[in-house]
C-alpha cells in the first residue's frame, strides 16, 4: 500500500510538471496579418487565436489538416500543439484572384526563437 502511494505521488509530480511546463501563446487574427507572424513554441503548448478583425475569420492549415473556424469578432479559440501537426495556416477567406494562392499566412515554429 505504502508502495502504491510512493508510484500515485510521483505520477502527480510528473503529471503537474507536465502541465507546468506547457505554455500559452497569443495570436492576434488582423484583416490583413497574423500577429505575431511566427509563433515559437514546444510540443504541448497551447495557441489562442484571437479575432480583431470586425467579422468572422476561418482559419485552414496548409494541405488543410486542420481548421478552425467560424471564430466570431472578438472571440478566441485555442488548440493543443502537438509535433507533427502542420505549421503553416492561412486565412481561409483572403485568396488572390490573380492565382488562387492564400494572402495572409502565418507559421508556428518548433525551432529555438531568435534572439534579436
Amino acid at each position: 500500500m505504502k508502495r502504491a502511494m510512493q508510484i500515485g505521488a510521483v505520477l502527480a509530480t510528473l503529471t503537474a510538471a507536465t502541465a507546468v511546463s506547457a505554455a500559452e501563446h497569443e495570436i492576434l487574427i488582423l484583416p490583413d496579418a497574423y500577429f505575431p507572424s511566427v509563433v515559437y513554441l514546444d510540443e504541448g503548448d497551447t495557441v489562442k487565436f484571437t479575432n480583431l478583425t470586425g467579422t468572422e475569420h476561418n482559419i485552414i492549415s496548409k494541405h488543410e489538416s486542420w481548421a478552425l473556424g467560424p471564430i466570431a469578432d472578438q472571440g478566441s479559440v485555442t488548440m493543443v500543439v502537438e509535433q507533427g501537426v502542420q505549421t503553416t495556416f492561412y486565412d481561409a477567406g483572403a485568396i488572390s484572384e490573380e492565382d488562387g494562392s492564400f494572402l495572409v499566412e502565418g507559421n508556428l515554429s518548433f525551432a529555438d526563437a531568435p534572439l534579436d
